[in-house]
């Protein structure tokens, strides 16, 4: 099968790692285009055909538009796969002129969906997602599946708690600091961004420095969650989020705000509202509270093995292409 996918964005996170990883893992079987900016070039896989094009000026410009249109069709695609809210509004117009199905994934709604209903398929990487957008009759549920680069460890309940994600607003950093006040256990914050020095502001304000450790950012976190007891997630909103994969995969425990696809994983008592301080500190608490914590999160484990893996995440992805291109 000849798949081209198209991504927009210029940055570095959950969206560029998943579509970056979603193209190596097809090229081992299809033969993969990727269009996207040129900074992506040097970790692209050698197998994915990779065709810089620079997205990053506005949507709404027809050059842009019509040299995209060029270079996707020459890219001969079977079907054609686009990635978040800027690059389906690039799309939009184009996609009654092709002559080949094109799905798109959402990874995160924010305003309007319009640009996303032109597409023959959406692929939601929740079911929150799903049912805010609706539509289920073109529709498919695929989770952002990942691979781990080391075996599960034994659950170890020493207390240390760790927090992973790019130091910006949306993650919620600032309400898990102000939560942590009346925890006195360890937190490792990892990661780096625009808003690291308010939060070692506020981790002087709170006198936590004896217990807070903004850790920076690593390439690689996996050994780094299995050092600590469970992952907290603070976040505002997430589309996955990709630490939830990766800690349920190691077996650890995962508790927090209810984002993404935390509530399709995590029970119940271990979930709250975003944006409350009040709210995040108790379940903290209802975790601390908990004398075998790991025993609730058994079938947590076993929905992440049968949902979360990178192989479940190319398998289904395919099926979705599939059914298209048979219809």
């Amino acid at each position: 099968m000849k798949i081209t996918l198209v991504m927009a964005s210029d940055e570095e996170g959950g969206l560029e790692k998943h579509v970056l990883e979603l193209a190596a893992g097809l090229s081992q079987a299809h033969e993969v285009s990727l269009i996207a900016h040129q900074k992506y070039q040097s970790q692209v896989e050698s197998s994915v055909n990779f065709v810089a094009f620079d997205m990053s000026g506005s949507r709404y410009n027809p050059w842009t538009k019509y040299l995209l249109k060029k270079t996707i069709v020459g890219t001969e695609p079977q079907v054609l796969h686009a990635h978040a809210s800027k690059t389906a509004k690039l799309l939009q117009g184009m996609i009654a002129g092709f002559d080949f199905p094109c799905v798109v994934t959402i990874h995160g709604v924010k305003k309007k969906i319009d640009s996303y209903l032109a597409f023959d398929h959406i692929i939601c990487v929740s079911k929150r997602l799903a049912q805010i957008v609706g539509q289920p009759e073109k529709l498919s549920v695929v989770y952002n599946g990942i691979s781990l680069n080391m075996p599960a460890q034994s659950f170890v309940k020493n207390r240390k708690f760790i927090a992973i994600g790019r130091l910006n607003e949306v993650k919620g950093f600032d309400l898990l600091l102000a939560a942590w006040r009346n925890i006195s256990h360890q937190l490792t914050i990892v990661g780096d961004g625009e808003e690291r020095e308010k939060l070692e502001q506020l981790i002087q304000d709170y006198q936590l420095a004896d217990r807070v450790h903004l850790y920076g950012y690593s390439g690689n976190i996996h050994p780094l969650i299995t050092d600590h007891e469970a992952l907290i997630v603070s976040s505002l909103r997430e589309g996955g989020p990709y630490t939830l994969a990766e800690s349920l995969l190691l077996q650890r425990p995962v508790l927090g705000t209810d984002v993404g696809m935390m509530a399709e994983f995590i029970p119940v008592e271990f979930l709250c509202e975003p944006n409350n301080i009040e709210a995040l500190q108790r379940v903290i608490q209802n975790y601390l509270d908990v004398a075998a914590p790991e025993a609730s999160f058994k079938q947590a484990y076993a929905l992440a093995q049968e949902q979360l893996t990178f192989t479940k995440m190319i398998d289904h992805t395919v099926q979705v292409y599939q059914s298209l291109l048979s219809a």
